[in-house]
């Protein structure tokens, strides 16, 4: 074979090599961005499902919320919505109020505010408490909304406004929102039930 025809075959053989490799890795390229996009918009989709799943919860609390807002302030309250408000607000401020050396000093003060079966739940005989690990919490503010008296007893909605911290950090600010009974013969709640906390104070305004 003369040299010219051999310099011309390794020449054609590089362009094939070449051409095979860039196709190679343009295939390769087109199958990454699929599956870039692909991920993107699988991404996108979990998104809008939390968005509108938090959307939803948030309507849903704030729709419970506006049924309570007519009797807010204590102005033409009853003896018994005044007591509920008195007694929620003390229940409130120790539960959210404490240091680690004086987190389990809370029972004490909680205990004649609610019922025996009530402080059972949130105070189980068999649980140890100790101290908060390290935890300090103090309550900010607690808005109460009351529903007019059923009988011998007061539903409630409270929205209160916390901040904790762990150690030396930052406190951090949360909003959380509870439902409350309370038996005004027996001048004590009797339901304390937690809401939620995934949305802001600013959404339930």
């Amino acid at each position: 074979m003369k040299r010219w025809q051999i310099i011309l075959t390794a020449v054609l053989g590089l362009v094939l090599v070449v051409s095979v490799i860039g196709n190679y890795a343009q295939g390769r390229s087109k199958n990454n961005l699929r599956t870039e996009l692909k991920d993107s918009q699988e991404k996108q989709k979990q998104t809008a499902q939390n968005l509108k799943a938090k959307t939803t919860k948030n309507q849903v609390l704030a729709d419970q919320i506006d049924t309570f807002k007519s009797t807010q302030n204590n102005k033409g309250k009853s003896t018994a919505e005044l007591d509920f408000n008195n007694t929620a607000n003390e229940f409130l401020k120790y539960m959210f109020t404490f240091e680690p050396d004086s987190y389990k000093n809370r029972k004490e003060h909680i205990q004649g505010l609610v019922t025996d079966e009530l402080f059972k739940q949130n105070f189980p005989s068999k649980q140890n408490f100790g101290d908060s690990n390290n935890v300090t919490s103090k309550l900010d503010q607690a808005k109460i909304y009351t529903r007019a008296k059923q009988d011998q007893n007061i539903d409630g909605l409270a929205v209160i406004t916390f901040e904790s911290k762990t150690g030396d950090n930052d406190f951090k600010k949360q909003t959380v929102l509870y439902q409350l009974s309370y038996d005004t013969t027996a001048k004590q709640l009797t339901k304390v039930k937690s809401l939620g906390d995934s949305f802001e104070a600013s959404d339930i305004q």
